[in-house]
């Protein structure tokens, strides 16, 4: 698969609402292939978002007050930085919850 076709299902799913990183790893795992180290993990997962961010989906949080969904700020560099630094300090690949979401906030694409 290409990138593209790899990326299209993940900005349907941030279009519509919010996407895990387990979601986004899935894609990173195939990118970096089996057997891939912590960093060479990291590195695709970070491409990956990097892609991600390229299309216009943003990594943010998930608050409990209106909007619920909180684009970190930053530039493209500034946000994949502060994700590397957050991986990092984990020491092991984020699930779903961890770290961050993933939405497209869009035009008319609120949360």
């Amino acid at each position: 698969m290409s990138d593209e076709e790899d990326l299209e299902p993940l900005l349907k799913y941030a279009r519509e609402g919010c996407v895990g990183l387990s979601v986004v790893v899935v894609v990173a795992e195939m990118k970096a292939g089996a057997g891939a180290t912590f960093a060479e993990m990291t590195t695709a997962l970070l491409s990956v978002v990097g892609m991600l961010i390229d299309r216009g989906a943003v990594p943010g949080d998930l608050v409990d007050e209106e909007p619920c969904f909180v684009a970190w700020p930053g530039s493209k560099s500034e946000i994949l930085g502060r994700l590397a630094c957050e991986i990092k300090a984990m020491g092991e690949i984020p699930e779903t919850g961890e770290v961050c979401w993933i939405h497209d906030p869009g035009p008319g694409r609120g949360l």
